[in-house]
């Protein structure tokens, strides 16, 4: 009984772990400008702030960026 009563909090302390870390986001638009605005607006629905990993340009831009909670002090 112990064991499943140990697995269920590790379980549970390791989602609520993953909930605080970064999220990747990817945008798609015609200009780099357009794919950052995408993002942005993203991020500040979510409350977060974003840091623009990479992005491509096949036809159409293509961008990743990392959302990550906003430090409040």
């Amino acid at each position: 009984m112990n064991k499943i009563y140990y697995l269920t909090a590790a379980t549970i302390l390791s989602l609520l772990s993953f909930s605080t870390m970064a999220q990747t986001v990817t945008a798609v638009d015609s200009t780099i400008e357009g794919a950052e605005e995408k993002i942005s607006t993203l991020a500040a629905k979510e409350g977060k702030s974003y840091e623009i990993l990479g992005a491509s340009f096949k036809n159409r831009v293509y961008m990743t960026a990392e959302l990550t909670p906003v430090n409040k002090k």
